[in-house]
């Protein structure tokens, strides 16, 4: 019995790697001859609007065969198993809109790396508190959404921009609220800071003239 268990193992080992190697090859031999290549001509050709942006690139109405394959006029309504346009659902870098933003820390608290800095004051006119400091360490970030998760306000997301390739790490350290905007904003927390003291003194004068 054991015997015939080990010519079956042995046997069966076989054919599964026959079977394995076959499909790997086949698939293989299908894409190379069979289906249709396109050469995106990156970046002349923007993946986010999957459209040209070259104007030098001749459109595809001025060109025949066999001329349009050989320039790349075609991938303008390439149909194939290559996408000529970053998808929809794609999750690039991290985008970042400084007018929903209440300064509530959540993504920064969520964030597992530390990547996110936040920083917020309480100012007039301005609904939770005004960011004064937003930073994202692109260089660090794991791209796993916690952030975007938590954010109530719908503040941060992902973008469909991936291009983040530099020479110099400190490019990689995004600032989203500029120095100017800051201090401007740091002014009227004091302001608004002083009229809240303001309030408190006068409440306080008038309830020990009741007493």
């Amino acid at each position: 019995m054991q015997i015939i268990k080990s010519i079956t193992a042995y046997f069966g080992n076989i054919y599964e790697s026959v079977t394995t190697i076959s499909m790997g090859m086949w698939i293989t031999f299908k894409t190379a001859f069979f289906e249709r290549k396109v050469t995106l001509q990156y970046p002349s050709h923007d993946v986010i609007k999957g459209e040209s942006k070259d104007e030098s690139i001749p459109s595809k109405k001025k060109l025949k065969l066999p001329f349009e394959p050989l320039l790349g006029a075609s991938q303008q309504t390439y149909r194939g198993p290559l996408n000529t346009q970053v998808t929809e659902r794609y999750r690039g870098l991290l985008g970042y809109d400084e007018l929903k933003c209440i300064s509530c820390l959540l993504c920064a608290q969520n964030c597992p790396i530390d990547v996110i800095r936040v920083k917020g004051v309480k100012i007039e006119g301005r609904k939770g508190k005004a960011p004064t400091t937003f930073r994202i360490d692109y260089s660090k970030c794991m791209f796993c959404g916690f952030c975007v998760e938590v954010c109530p306000t719908d503040a941060v997301f992902f973008t469909r921009q991936f291009e983040g390739a530099t020479f110099e790490y400190r490019n990689l350290i995004r600032e989203f609220i500029n120095p100017e905007l800051s201090l401007e904003r740091l002014q009227l927390a004091e302001v608004a800071k002083k009229k809240d003291m303001e309030k408190k003194r006068k409440k306080q004068k008038s309830e020990g003239k009741e007493e």
